[in-house]
């Protein structure tokens, strides 16, 4: 996550980059109350250690954009907390906060007992009523954008924390918590999901003489890739947006020019750059779909205006426009997202070829889906407009 705060040095009684931004920074709404989180969570410790094949929950099981635990590690070895009904470690209704700033936090339920959590995490014990109140505001757009400031204070993991716990978040009085959060609570319920199964260790024999060796390893199971309509089927057309002279974008909207869908814009930010009709970018019609071509998080979305389309993003054309949500909803989803793990390729940045965009399988019944409202936002976006809009 990349962020930036323009600020005035003149009467700065510091320079200090993270203090001048944490300043600089203000909630959303008319000078809320605030008070520090180690005000209304205290921190807990770790009550074990790993050192066997066992699923652990880390950062890297959380969903970025939906939330929820997607998946567990197999791979942990280190110190964990361990979730139980009652005595020491962790209980439902705690909190598990991840220091990378674009993961949402995990509010622990009930059937989460049992479960070992990595030391990555800062775990929080909530006062009584507030833990869903932190979670939403830690997790909204707001939220990670903060934490996103305090982690480039941070110069290790304990410093990051610390930096964490003495962050002010707003503090709404009982008349106005109470909607707030049973709208909260909605919002958190549908995080809730079935998880996949951790890989573990495999090994088949496979015919490498003909075809990909990318795919062809990735999985223990190659006929998933081949259970399913191929998307490239669904498609008139499946294009890669085209690079533009980096002179021509502008950063302000203007007359006779069109804003880019990038990667961000799929994330659900807004527009922030802009080109021009003759610079002759890919442009997108009101339902195509977007999906991105560089990253391993979920990004799809649902065109719902003509842009123009970033060369990190494709543009798929559909031969049915009303595919056009359970389409994006696939993608976004546990089986898509899964697929599209499996035909990734790159060593550090990962990326999809738009031949293995149009082999990923849809399940004919995921076309059923139907929703007027267009596809759902994500998480972070949905918190922003509960708790600020």
């Amino acid at each position: 996550m990349i962020t930036s705060t323009v600020v005035s040095l003149r009467d700065a009684h510091t320079w200090n980059p993270a203090a001048l931004m944490r300043d600089a920074l203000n909630w959303p709404g008319k000078s809320p109350r605030t008070l520090p989180l180690r005000a209304l969570a205290t921190p807990l410790l770790t009550d074990g250690w790993v050192e066997k094949d066992v699923p652990v929950i880390t950062p890297a099981s959380l969903d970025p954009v939906g939330g929820g635990v997607r998946k567990r590690s197999h791979r942990y070895r280190g110190a964990v907390f361990q979730v139980r009904e009652s005595e020491r470690g962790l209980h439902p209704g705690d909190l598990l906060v991840p220091m990378l700033p674009d993961l949402p936090l995990l509010l622990l339920r009930p059937d989460h007992v049992g479960s070992l959590v990595s030391s990555a995490f800062l775990a929080l014990r909530p006062q009584e009523g507030v833990g869903l109140w932190i979670w939403g505001v830690l997790t909204s757009r707001t939220g990670r954008s903060f934490r996103a400031h305090i982690s480039t204070e941070a110069f290790g993991r304990a410093t990051n924390k610390s930096a964490l716990l003495d962050l002010e978040i707003p503090v709404l009085p009982p008349v106005k918590a109470g909607p707030i959060c049973k709208r909260l609570e909605g919002i958190e319920r549908r995080t809730h999901r079935e998880e996949e199964e951790a890989a573990e260790t495999w090994w088949r024999v496979a015919d490498l003489s003909s075809g990909e060796w990318a795919p062809a390893l990735a999985t223990p199971n190659p006929q998933v890739l081949d259970a399913g309509i191929p998307l490239g089927d669904l498609c008139e057309e499946i294009t890669r947006g085209r690079p533009v002279p980096r002179e021509a974008y502008r950063t302000e909207p203007g007359p006779k020019l069109m804003s880019v869908t990038d990667i961000a814009v799929l994330g659900g930010k807004p527009a922030r750059r802009w080109v021009p009709l003759h610079a002759r970018p890919v442009v997108s019609k009101p339902g195509d779909v977007f999906v991105a071509a560089v990253g391993a998080r979920p990004h799809a979305a649902l065109a719902t205006d003509t842009t123009a389309v970033d060369r990190n993003v494709f543009l798929l054309r559909l031969r049915n426009r009303a595919n056009g949500f359970a389409i994006v909803h696939y993608l976004n989803g546990q089986a898509g997202y899964g697929l599209r793990q499996i035909l990734l390729t790159g060593d550090f940045i990962p990326g999809m070829r738009k031949d293995h965009l149009a082999r990923l399988p849809v399940p004919p019944e995921a076309l059923d889906l139907t929703d007027n409202d267009g596809p759902p936002m994500p998480l972070d976006l949905e918190l922003e407009h509960a708790l600020w809009s």
